[in-house]
């Protein structure tokens, strides 16, 4: 557990982090580290500024066909870190607000909250599983398609 006092220090503060385990609910399990290279800037006293990026591949479940998948998770980060404190005072309307406690700042933390918003809800295999059975399936299953043949 990597923890930091953004109260304190000087900045703009650069990190490099490989984890090897998340702990991430609902989410696949990672097959190579997570890297992550990033930068915390000082907006105002109160006010950061995380930018940079992940990367991360993992072994899922394709939701349509069941098979074991692999999930890339790329993405940049630009997030604007406040004080657990201005959580319910906020009036800010930004949507990429990481709220805690900037004295026990921990990355750890804030990396799997960001994984965790950006990981696929829906994980498939690829773009087109299964969709090509899917039309035969809608030619075999006409149970009555033989009577109605007779009847006209």
């Amino acid at each position: 557990m990597k923890i930091l006092n953004l109260n304190e220090g000087s900045f703009p503060i650069n990190f490099s982090i490989k984890l090897k385990e998340i702990d991430v609910p609902n989410i696949g399990k990672l097959q190579k580290d997570l890297l992550v290279d990033a930068e915390i800037q000082k907006i105002s006293k109160d006010l950061y500024r995380c930018i940079g990026q992940f990367k991360a591949y993992f072994k899922d479940v394709c939701q349509n066909c069941l098979k074991d998948t692999r999930v890339e998770v790329s993405n940049n980060i630009n997030v604007t870190i406040k004080d657990l404190t201005e959580m319910h005072n906020d009036s800010s309307e930004q949507d990429q607000t990481h709220y805690q406690d900037l004295e026990y700042f921990d990355l750890h933390r804030f990396i799997e909250e960001e994984l965790a918003i950006i990981y696929p809800d829906i994980v498939k295999c690829s773009e087109n599983c299964l969709e090509g059975d899917i039309s035969q399936d809608k030619e075999k299953n006409l149970p009555f398609k033989k009577i109605r043949d007779l009847i006209e």
